[in-house]
């Protein structure tokens, strides 16, 4: 779990973005010729009829939204969390472009394989019916359209890693298609962050300075071990000033992390040596402790490493 929030945080400062938000399909090579992209679910490729989901199958119905949310929201992968994004709506009554949309498409895009992208978008509209009301779901519904149509769009140019020349031919072409489909607001909002990133990315190759390591390359880690300023200096030589920024935020989410959970280790054996309660008792008491100290699925985390029932 830490590796794949540490991972989440170099994604962009590795250029790894392309992969997630519009590679075309067919060409990803690397010099041996094997296909590169990773072909999990988490990595879904934009484009051509073999991205997951494309249509329903044939003949099966649609699943009422409620249905959706069992399969997903209760027993499925989204089991325990919460919509990532938001629906964009300022002062209560306008649809603005911002990127959260984009991630609140995502989060539930995510479900599909378990639920076709039809009842992936029912869900969508009824959640956003519920949230927002029907007049701005309406016009929510027009930008998932358009942004799944470059979700599945035919891009012409091939990527192919091994070589360079190919790939500002790809990012003008996504550039311009996104542009063309869903406006210059909207795809500023939903994509001009990763544009950006890739842009600095090619200029640093370009320029012959060392480009930053593979995403599964480890990274340098804090602990009690090692100088903090030594591996904060590896960290801005490898990925840039902002990336090692983000690292250090992640450092220090889990050390108050790893803090709390010492803590709640500690109370529980304090509670379990009190002979004076009953075995329910003393999960009664774990479980206030647990409701007072830790969040959302923060609480479902710490209650499976304790055992809690």
């Amino acid at each position: 779990m830490k590796w794949a929030v540490v991972a989440g945080a170099l994604a962009l400062a590795a250029g790894v973005w392309w992969w997630q938000s519009g590679m075309p399909h067919g060409e990803s090579t690397t010099a041996s010729g094997a296909a590169d992209a990773p072909s999990g679910p988490g990595w879904s490729v934009m484009g051509g009829s073999g991205d997951r989901g494309d249509t329903p199958a044939t003949g099966v119905a649609q699943l009422t939204p409620d249905q959706v949310r069992q399969r997903l929201l209760v027993r499925g992968s989204l089991q325990g969390t919460e919509p990532s994004g938001d629906w964009c709506v300022r002062d209560g009554k306008t649809l603005a472009p911002c990127k959260g949309l984009r991630d609140r498409f995502e989060y539930y895009i995510l479900g599909i394989g378990e639920v076709s992208i039809a009842d992936i978008r029912g869900l969508i509209e009824d959640e956003a019916r519920r949230e927002v009301g029907e007049r701005i779901t309406v016009s929510i519904m027009d930008i998932f359209d358009k942004y799944w149509r470059i979700r599945t769009y035919d891009w012409k140019n091939n990527f192919i890693q091994s070589d360079r020349s190919t790939w500002m031919p790809v990012f003008e072409e996504q550039r311009s298609v996104r542009r063309q489909i869903l406006g210059q607001p909207w795809a500023d909002a939903f994509f001009q962050d990763d544009e950006k990133h890739f842009q600095d990315y090619y200029a640093q190759l370009e320029s012959g300075q060392p480009p930053p390591p593979h995403p599964g390359e480890p990274v340098p880690q804090m602990d009690p071990g090692k100088d903090p300023a030594a591996v904060r200096a590896e960290r801005v030589a490898r990925y840039g000033e902002d990336a090692a920024k983000r690292l250090d935020e992640v450092d220090a989410k889990w050390a108050d992390w790893d803090r709390r959970l010492v803590a709640a280790r500690g109370e529980w054996e304090r509670i379990q040596g009190q002979a004076n309660l009953s075995e329910t008792q003393k999960q009664d008491e774990m479980q206030r402790y647990v409701e007072a100290n830790f969040q959302d699925k923060d609480r479902l985390r710490v209650r499976a490493l304790l055992k809690l029932r």
